[in-house]
């Protein structure tokens, strides 16, 4: 079920606010069982069949945690536990994403000639998998305390986040869930996660699938595209996936909000970062902070045992050297986003897009030991120039990647990027991309009339991709408009209209809206 649609927005969350409502009359654990009822509900629409691997994952999780719980002051045995649920959460990912895909590679490279049966892919498991293993993890450290049974499952299935995040961290949320408080709709909740909620809707039905077409037709003749075509489909999935991806981050907290629930941030104006460092501190928040703690973290630590093990120092200036730089920063850098390339998807495009985010990490951690000295003594003008083509040098360097993250294959993304380096010429066909045709011959601007344009989409093109960039760039995110306005007095009239408003766009605007890009994850 997706959130912009009628069944959603008319049905099912009326029907999950109106339950909330009615069971919280009789307490806290009435109520969280209906979200836990309303949340497998909401999973079991997509498909039936899939419910009994999210509630076997559920169980297999919550038995573990109780042994590590229960075996605190035995270390051998909650170790054991932890690392039997690891392995199971990671076997149970392994078998649904990747063996199957792995096994189709071998059987078209001739290295093995059997098929296999795909399985379907259950929706959201890295997300749940993922939440499940941190907590098994920081229980196991003393860093997380048991829940119940019914707070445990309202923490994995909560349908916010169900499918496509946020990653959870249980400090931010199971607290707000065993807390001693009205477990009711609040009117001040309703109406900010509500208006959280509509802003993430308008950025998905009237930005993100309105650009959708333009990247789909570019990455579907990936090969022989020219100069601007190739840059058009580039910029237009770029565009798609932001505000796809802040759609979903906008309602996954208003939903959540509306329950007086307040979820993590997971999304804050990316293509704004001045380095790739800042970009991941902004683009898929959550996400970056799962494989600093489990991941990034834990490698480093481990390479600093090493080095003290081996009489080396792990001080700053050894940092500034060659091995120590690359042992401490740059091997740990590769590795996790290596791993958090291949978490996104099983095929080689996907290594390759983490390969590509590690490269970036490490020369910019580079350059923030060697190069902030000169950057410190810049004068101001060329401070906020630096800043400028910082911020354009990201975006390039993002969309790059993005193209391996979106494309069918290596040998597709190489063909885009070939055609974005001129590798092809620069002539637009004409089956494509119109407006760049007009950009490339100025002279077609006198001949052709308004309304051939408008018919040819050209100044759908002409408009969307720059209105788009402007809104990305130059108009605040929807937290800081939710900051700016949440504390003021806005009339019941005027709220309500701004409601059926956004209403009326998903009865008549978009009547097929495209799934969410990270539903595939």
């Amino acid at each position: 079920m997706l959130f912009p649609t009628t069944k959603f927005v008319l049905v099912f969350l009326p029907v999950a606010l109106a339950g909330y409502q009615l069971f919280g009359r009789f307490g806290r654990t009435a109520a969280l069982a209906w979200l836990s009822i309303i949340s497998i509900v909401f999973y079991a629409n997509w498909r039936l069949d899939l419910v009994p691997v999210l509630l076997a994952s559920i169980v297999f999780n919550y038995l573990c945690a109780t042994l590590i719980a229960r075996n605190a002051e035995y270390p051998r045995r909650s170790r054991t536990v932890l690392i039997v649920g690891i392995a199971g959460n990671l076997g149970a990912l392994v078998f649904y994403k990747y063996l199957f895909p792995t096994l189709a590679f071998l059987n078209s490279a001739g290295i093995v000639k059997h098929q296999w049966a795909d399985v379907i892919l259950p929706l959201g498991i890295s997300f749940f998998t993922f939440t499940q293993i941190g907590y098994l993890v920081d229980l196991y450290q003393g860093q997380a305390e048991s829940q119940t049974p019914v707070s445990y499952t309202v923490f994995v299935t909560f349908f916010p986040h169900l499918i496509a995040g946020p990653i959870l961290h249980h400090r931010e949320v199971m607290p707000q869930l065993s807390a001693e408080r009205r477990y009711q709709l609040r009117a001040r909740d309703v109406d900010i996660g509500l208006s959280w909620f509509i802003l993430g809707l308008a950025k998905k039905l009237l930005l993100a699938d309105q650009i959708a077409p333009f990247a789909d037709a570019a990455f579907a003749h990936a090969h022989g595209l020219t100069f601007f075509p190739a840059w058009s489909g580039a910029l237009a999935y770029a565009l798609q996936l932001y505000f796809d991806f802040s759609g979903y981050s906008d309602m996954a907290v208003g939903l959540a909000r509306m329950f007086s629930i307040e979820f993590p941030l997971n999304f804050n104006s990316p293509y704004k970062a001045r380095n790739i460092i800042d970009f991941w501190q902004r683009w898929h928040m959550t996400l970056t902070r799962y494989i600093t703690l489990y991941v990034y973290n834990p490698i480093t630590l481990r390479v600093m045992r090493s080095r003290v093990a081996a009489g080396k120092k792990t001080s700053r200036k050894a940092l500034a050297t060659a091995s120590g730089f690359t042992s401490m920063v740059g091997v740990p850098m590769m590795i996790t986003m290596t791993l958090a390339g291949i978490w996104h998807g099983a095929g080689l495009q996907f290594v390759v897009f983490g390969l590509l985010h590690g490269f970036y990490l490490t020369i910019n951690h580079l350059w923030q030991i060697f190069g902030k000295k000169l950057q410190a003594a810049a004068p101001i003008w060329k401070k906020r120039a630096g800043h400028v083509a910082g911020v354009l040098l990201t975006f390039i360097c993002v969309i790059v990647a993005q193209i391996f993250f979106r494309a069918d294959s290596v040998a597709d993304a190489v063909g885009l990027l070939q055609g974005m380096a001129g590798l092809n010429g620069f002539a637009s066909p004409g089956w494509s991309f119109p407006i760049f045709s007009l950009v490339s011959q100025p002279l077609h601007l006198f001949s052709t009339s308004l309304w051939a344009l408008w018919q040819q989409s050209a100044f759908e093109q002409l408009i969307l991709i720059p209105a788009l960039l402007l809104i990305v760039w130059a108009v605040p995110n929807t937290q800081e408009i939710i900051k700016r306005y949440a504390g003021r007095h806005i009339p019941a009239e005027l709220r309500a209209a701004a409601y059926t408003a956004v209403l009326y766009v998903i009865l008549f605007r978009s009547s097929k809206p495209q799934s969410f890009i990270y539903f595939q994850f």
